[in-house]
């Protein structure tokens, strides 16, 4: 690895690597790290919201992630748990609607880890960016060229805070596999290593909000929900407790590209008793047993279970979005439940914004300020805007209260006869988006 880069990443998923691949494209000497030794194929995002279209056109993705990716024009279906429709809204272009940006057209369906191993392909183009694997961040510090600083180890999170005054950062980094540290300088570092953040944790940032009551189960499963139960290709679950997502992964058996002949890739995210015993074998074999009975009332129910995962489900965020040479971005920032698929295209929407900010600063030498600017710009979008959409989301499949019953039937009322209503949703979609500093 190198030992003095302009930018360094921490966190090889799709946030992460969409900003290196920014910074790439401007020339930007960017290195990013990843604890893991590969990208991991886990039952994570699978829905990315029409904001991200033009995101990833601009960014010169767009025609390999469609090439992948299945495009579900039919929007979003609600359903009971007898798999009685209940309500649908096509985020897709209505008739005679014109795409604003050429490519608009639906809500995307692609596995996280495929998205972003699609990203990394890109990356490979542009040698200003290194990408290591196997590699963790377990210091973060600050430092002044003259005066060199210790990095902060885990043990001690945020006794070295940053000031404005100060010209770099080192990082610690830990080779997993040999036990080596090494030292890096960076101009800029970047917290994009989810949820469970290190470079957040040893920055000593608050990640302040709640978790929900109970231990979602994502599960992917070879079956045809379209054939087999009448289904379409993305449906919530409306029930007191067999609430849930099914959504088509845009994927077939083996990871090929759907269409290919094999049998369609499902992902069924449901909730289970946090309390239940939590070895894998026990996860695999509720699922086993539970999505037949819960999900697969009118088919064949032969199905083959590939994962189950659990998952906690939080509303967060970090009380700082921007700590010295430090920013959070994508769930190291904010987390919220994955109902809508709003936690990852955030994430994308973070990606954009920071790697412009930074291209901005680095490259045209714009001041500082505009990367704590972008930083607060992104934690106050998901504070007024992905937070409220993502609980609303959520609330609507388990909410039987009458406040719940009453928003989930207007709710659904109008996405079955108001005509403008998509369109009003897709304006509160691209709100995640408020700024994109380009």
């Amino acid at each position: 690895m190198k030992s003095k880069t302009s930018v360094l990443i921490a966190g090889a998923g799709p946030v992460g690597l969409l900003i290196a691949l920014r910074l790439g494209q401007a020339g930007i000497d960017t290195l990013l790290v990843e604890k893991h030794a590969a990208l991991q194929p886990a039952t994570r995002a699978v829905v990315y919201m029409p904001v991200v279209i033009p995101v990833l056109t601009k960014l010169g993705i767009f025609d390999a992630v469609r090439n992948e990716a299945f495009l579900n024009t039919e929007g979003i279906a609600w359903r009971d748990a007898t798999g009685r429709a209940l309500g649908r809204l096509r985020l897709g272009l209505g008739d005679g609607e014109e795409a604003s940006d050429g490519h608009f057209g639906g809500v995307l369906l692609l596995g996280q880890w495929k998205m972003a191993r699609l990203i990394l392909d890109e990356i490979a183009k542009y040698p200003c960016v290194e990408v290591c694997f196997g590699v963790e961040c377990v210091g973060v510090g600050v430092q002044d060229p003259h005066q060199p600083h210790p990095a902060t180890h885990a043990s001690a999170p945020g006794t070295a805070t940053a000031t404005e005054t100060e010209t770099s950062a080192t990082v610690t980094l830990h080779e997993r596999a040999t036990g080596v540290e090494t030292l890096i300088e960076a101009t800029y570092v970047v917290g994009a290593d989810g949820a469970n953040s290190s470079v957040r944790r040893l920055m000593g940032v608050p990640f302040t909000g709640f978790s929900y009551p109970w231990k979602m189960i994502g599960a992917d499963v070879l079956y045809d929900f379209v054939a087999e139960e009448g289904y379409s290709p993305l449906n919530f679950i409306v029930d007191r407790v067999d609430w849930a997502v099914v959504a088509f992964t845009g994927e077939e058996e083996g990871g090929r590209r759907h269409g290919s002949g094999g049998r369609p890739m499902w992902r069924v995210a449901y909730v289970e008793d946090p309390d239940l015993p939590s070895g894998r074998d026990d996860y695999v074999a509720r699922a086993l047993a539970r999505i037949p009975l819960c999900f697969m009332t009118r088919g064949s129910k032969e199905f083959e279970l590939l994962r189950a995962e659990p998952y906690v489900n939080s509303q967060k965020c970090a009380a700082l979005a921007r700590k010295g040479r430090v920013m959070l971005a994508g769930d190291a920032l904010h987390s919220n439940n994955p109902i809508g698929g709003l936690g990852l295209t955030g994430g994308i929407c973070d990606a954009f914004a920071y790697g412009n900010a930074l291209v901005r600063v680095l490259k045209r030498g714009e001041p500082d300020s505009l990367l704590t600017e972008c930083a607060e710009n992104r934690r106050q979008t998901w504070l007024t805007v992905t937070d409220v959409l993502s609980q609303a989301n959520i609330q609507r499949l388990y909410r039987f209260d009458d406040e719940g019953i009453a928003a989930r039937d207007a709710f659904l009322k109008k996405a079955n006869e108001d005509a403008n209503f998509a369109r009003e949703v897709r304006r509160g979609l691209d709100k995640m988006l408020s700024d994109s500093f380009e």
